[in-house]
């Protein structure tokens, strides 16, 4: 992050208000690189956590913005490439990986992607680059598709998948999504949007300093033929070519059409999108720091909460963006996962030579440690599948 401020701090001394008095460039400051370090966590707000609260000052905002639309010679800024480039880089983030036994290079299996959660270091997805320049999505698919794509075959813990994570320190500029010290684990279909929205089955807190073993179970559901000819209104679910055909697109999933709804509800009321969320959706107007207001107040309607809810009458309609997306069903053909997790404290080490073997061999305790590790809970799978069970004429009979 010091790199890139450094940078935003040279371009805006060579950028300054017209005057008789020929500009100069003088080291940074500590003042100055804390000033801007802070201004810089603002662009957190364009992640939109459900029930965060923040004051914006509308001119510390109109500062920001023109600092950075003068680093980017005057014309739009990302906001998700600024994201990403401020965010620590994954090999910083798991240090280390054992697959099936056999240790790997962490950084060649995991990707920096911007999600409405924050900045994500993700492993074995496929879901190409949300960037709004064209060139970039081409140089992050590309870095994306040159991934290895791994597999899970095992079901036992000593032949799973285990990764080392370790934290930032606390002098760094970091915006946290909770108040407590933790990794944020979360398990998606790797085609789908890197964000939970249906359910919270896949999202897990890491606290430091732990042994967390995850056993996963998947469940593979099914629908006949006969099926089909019940409403999706009525079987609550849709086939895979109806949902394509709802989004218009090659690729349904419930979270997908869930987050393509956000996205039109964003469009409805602030005239833009948040770059975190574009998702697949090309073509759009991207919110700029001049527009968090508005999507402060977006959220309010979207999540429908409020500060005095008695206080509406009965007669009174509370809008609320969620209900725009009654038409988004989960699919009737698929697989779902059932998590659990299995927590250990880790042991810390004393003394400056670190731990003596294993996947923590030569690590020490100056950043907090976790670890995880992934496997198939059953040598099994249970199915399931939804048939009809009789006709109107059997049941009136």
């Amino acid at each position: 992050m010091s790199n890139l401020i450094d940078s935003y701090l040279h371009q805006s001394t060579h950028n300054p208000q017209p005057s008789g008095n020929s500009s100069f460039y003088s080291p940074i400051e500590s003042p100055q690189l804390d000033v801007l370090a802070r201004r810089l966590l603002l662009l957190a707000n364009f992640y939109l956590h459900a029930h965060d609260e923040s004051q914006l000052d509308v001119e510390e905002l109109g500062q920001l913005h023109r600092l950075l639309s003068s680093y980017h010679n005057g014309s739009d800024y990302s906001v998700h490439d600024i994201l990403r480039e401020l965010s620590p880089d994954c090999g910083d983030l798991v240090l280390r990986g054992i697959i099936y036994g056999a240790p790997v290079n962490t950084s060649q299996l995991f990707i920096k992607r911007t999600t409405s959660s924050g900045v994500c270091c993700i492993f074995n997805y496929r879901r190409p680059s949300d960037s709004q320049y064209p060139w970039k999505r081409a140089l992050e698919d590309a870095e994306l598709y040159a991934l290895p794509h791994v597999m899970f075959e095992s079901n036992s813990i000593l032949n799973g998948i285990q990764f080392v994570l370790q934290d930032t320190t606390k002098d760094d500029y970091t915006m946290t999504y909770f108040s407590n010290t933790a990794f944020r684990l979360q398990l998606f279909p790797k085609d789908d949007y890197a964000t939970i929205q249906s359910n919270t089955n896949g999202a897990i807190l890491v606290d430091h300093e732990t042994i967390v073993e995850i056993p996963i179970q998947p469940k593979f559901f099914d629908s006949s033929a006969a099926v089909r000819g019940v409403t999706p209104e009525t079987r609550r679910c849709y086939f895979s070519e109806e949902g394509k055909k709802i989004l218009n697109q090659s690729y349904y999933s419930m979270d997908e059409c869930l987050l393509r709804c956000r996205i039109d509800s964003m469009l409805q009321h602030c005239g833009c999108v948040s770059s975190p969320l574009a998702g697949s959706v090309m073509n759009i107007t991207y919110c700029t720091l001049l527009d968090l207001p508005c999507l402060m107040k977006w959220k309010r309607v979207w999540f429908s909460y409020t500060e005095f809810p008695y206080v509406h009458q009965d007669n009174e309609e509370i809008e609320t963006g969620i209900d725009q997306c009654n038409h988004c069903l989960p699919t009737c053909n698929g697989v779902d996962f059932e998590i659990v997790s299995n927590v250990a404290p880790l042991r810390r080490t004393y003394n400056s030579s670190g731990y003596f073997h294993g996947l923590l061999k030569g690590l020490t305790n100056d950043r907090p440690l976790s670890i995880i590790k992934l496997f198939f809970r059953l040598r099994f799978a249970q199915a399931t599948e939804m048939d009809m069970v009789g006709d109107w004429v059997v049941l009136l009979s």
